[in-house]
């Protein structure tokens, strides 16, 4: 298209394309600021505990279900909006618990939270990790958890957090 003759047909164009490119500047800066808090070189990712668990009724499947609390810690200087969490938890290697939650509080700066999630415990991963934990005859459990978090405001869409450990059997007995 010939833009001498589209901009002669609308005297205004040019001042309609400048005003929409000043708000896309503006809306682009604005992400970039609310990101930054995550860019900062000083930025440390969260912590994430599991603080408690309840079963829940079973739902006529093959899954267990629980209800998990996590304590999410923020160690930074700057509130951290969630938008969801996606997290596994493995035992002995075999990933035994899923859980996902979108409805999350947002965690002040230098604070905690604790955020509640509904969880399934496969059936037959979970009689694979016991399996295994009858085959190694330990009094430790290695475990993984890997939390997902998402994020509000940020132009990075999600932090990943592992913690890795080993869980004391004897305490249980």
């Amino acid at each position: 298209m010939n833009t001498a003759y589209y901009d002669a047909k609308r005297p205004n164009s040019g001042l309609i394309i400048k005003r929409t490119c000043h708000l896309l500047l503006v809306a682009i800066m604005t992400a970039l600021i609310n990101g930054c808090a995550v860019l900062s070189p000083d930025f440390e990712k969260p912590e994430v505990q599991v603080t408690a668990v309840e079963p829940l009724p079973n739902n006529q499947s093959s899954d267990l279900r629980f209800r998990i609390h996590l304590r999410v810690f923020n160690p930074n200087d700057s509130e951290l909006a969630l938008s969801g969490l996606y997290y596994t938890l493995s035992l002995a290697g075999h990933k035994v618990i899923t859980g996902t939650s979108n409805n999350l509080p947002p965690i002040p700066a230098y604070g905690q939270d604790t955020i509640v999630v509904d969880a399934s415990a496969n059936l037959m991963r979970s009689f694979m990790a016991a399996a295994e934990l009858l085959r190694l005859q330990s009094d430790t459990v290695p475990y993984e958890l890997e939390a997902k978090l998402g994020l509000r405001r940020s132009i990075i869409p999600h932090i990943k957090v592992t913690k890795r450990g080993q869980i004391q059997m004897g305490q249980y007995r």
